[in-house]
């Protein structure tokens, strides 16, 4: 399809690109609409592919055309090198080399770009923004899967009593709950954005000594410190605009292939939430002279609660690795209670 320009105008009008003597110049049957001007003149688009290129006069008129070909003759005729595009593009060595640029850029990017610029952006906000997305998540959990704690009135004072030396100490506010699981949550704990950690009447049951229970809300006491919350949140939100740069409008199958490095990517922001919380529990449990092995073993009674383990086995059966040990926003409950065993 051939077409021309004019000057201020985006209607296009079909003609015909000819060239005499060195000139170049644009007719529609015998109406000259652009031309002659010397080939110099002429600005030409850089092959790419078999898109249309682009032929641009003084003037601001242009000429449209998709035979390639024929601009490529059109050039060699002048003594006009194609431009730097097509000369990369048509190099097998170059084309590998940007794929691996490419490709190494995005990955350096993904995996530390953007945890560095979501956990910026997540301690630049202000508290109200905490507050407000955690109370949010509450109101949805407490509609869909939390229900009014079951335990004894005077069990959860005086496990708020026991909680006292990390729930005053200086740093982020801490706010406990207690709640009923749904059983697809059963023994659990979280800590929200807001600052508000939740235990589960199943948790508490669980637990085999307050120590546990301790850790473990140490453990929640790191993730709201280090605003694991909103930096998940964020990073999750900037990976899918990178795949939607990297990929364009996404649908059926290449949803689906693009989904997976995010998925990989998110539940590895995980397990590093979940390590860095565990060091920052064992730092807090020292200062109030606990073991960061309570922590271990309240994981493990978690293991096997979760896989119905026989209480006596040790490591669970059930933990070896695969696909089920490595597609978990959790570290390996082995490594981590070895992790523990170091401090």
């Amino acid at each position: 399809m051939l077409g021309s320009y004019y000057a201020g105008s985006s209607r296009p009008t079909p003609a015909r690109l000819l060239v005499e003597e060195g000139a170049v110049q644009v007719r529609d049957g015998d109406q000259l609409l652009a031309g002659p001007v010397p080939l110099d003149a002429v600005a030409i688009s850089s092959r790419l592919g078999n898109t249309p290129r682009m032929l641009r006069f003084a003037d601001g008129g242009s000429f449209e055309t998709a035979d390639n070909a024929a601009v490529d003759r059109l050039l060699s005729g002048s003594g006009r090198r194609h431009g730097l595009v097509h000369r990369l593009e048509s190099s097998l060595r170059y084309v590998l080399l940007g794929v691996l640029v490419t490709v190494l850029f995005v990955w350096g990017g993904v995996r530390y770009g953007i945890p560095a610029l979501a956990e910026g952006v997540a301690f630049a906000l202000p508290e109200s923004v905490s507050r407000q997305v955690g109370q949010g998540v509450l109101d949805v959990l407490d509609q869909q899967v939390l229900f009014p704690s079951e335990l004894a009135e005077d069990e959860r004072a005086r496990l708020r009593e026991r909680f006292a030396p990390l729930l005053q100490r200086d740093g982020a506010p801490i706010r406990l709950e207690f709640r009923r699981a749904a059983e697809q949550i059963g023994a659990n704990a979280f800590a929200l954005p807001s600052g508000t950690v939740v235990f589960t009447d199943q948790l508490v049951t669980l637990a085999g000594h307050d120590e546990e229970l301790l850790a473990v809300l140490a453990h929640e006491i790191g993730h709201v410190e280090r605003r694991h919350g909103l930096r998940q949140a964020l990073q999750g939100s900037a990976l899918g605009l990178v795949v939607m740069t990297v990929t364009g409008d996404l649908s059926s199958v290449s949803s689906l292939v693009a989904a997976i490095p995010v998925l990989l990517t998110q539940l590895g922001y995980s397990r590093d939430f979940e390590h860095e919380a565990d060091r920052f529990a064992a730092e807090l449990l020292a200062e109030q002279g606990i073991d960061a092995r309570r922590l271990g073993e309240i994981l493990a009674r978690l293991e096997r609660a979760a896989r119905t383990c026989p209480p006596d086995e040790e490591p669970c059966p059930q933990e070896a690795g695969g696909w089920t040990r490595y597609l978990s926003t959790h570290p390996p409950t082995a490594e981590r209670r070895r992790l523990l065993g170091d401090f």
